[in-house]
């Protein structure tokens, strides 16, 4: 890695500390109760940054989506936005690869890791099973932390017999 590329992948990890997440994409699913999806993402009203995020998930080969219709639309009080997504397991796993140990989040990494290494192992549609499902659990805990007022309900989980 020469300088340049040096400076980048530590501004970025820097900017993925503040401004970035890990979490799962958690869906109902024909053949299994629900399907849970790895995702990063990093969301900004600056969308130079965004861009500088892009060149250097680029740089380091992790593949990923710009999004600007998905988040916030431009309002009366929002500005416009932008977010750059990876989902899925080989764009996580790849961008674990490069950054996860060097990102703060470093519990939120080692559950995705684990969860990703656990199901690759396995048949896409074989059900989850209660390693999986406390993988879920633990990820959600560690997510929410320091949120005081959290009254969203979870109905794809909430609804199911092992609660997370």
């Amino acid at each position: 890695m020469d300088n340049q590329q040096e400076r980048l992948f530590w501004w970025f990890v820097g900017f993925f500390d503040g401004e970035g997440w890990l979490t799962m994409g958690i869906r109902p699913a024909k053949r299994c109760e629900i399907s849970a999806s790895p995702l990063v993402g990093i969301a900004n009203t600056n969308f130079e940054l965004i861009e500088k995020c892009h060149i250097v998930l680029n740089t380091f080969n992790v593949g990923h989506h710009i999004s600007s219709e998905y988040y916030r639309k431009d309002t009366k009080n929002n500005k416009p936005q932008k977010a750059i997504q990876l989902r899925g397991f080989k764009r996580v796993a790849k961008f674990i690869e490069v950054f996860g140990d060097y990102i703060s989040k470093k519990e939120q990494v080692n559950v995705v890791r684990n969860f990703i290494s656990h199901r690759i192992k396995v048949n896409r549609y074989t059900p989850y099973g209660e390693y999986e499902y406390n993988c879920l659990r633990k990820l959600r805990e560690l997510n929410q932390r320091g949120i005081l007022n959290d009254y969203t309900p979870n109905t794809l989980i909430s609804n199911r017999k092992v609660k997370i």
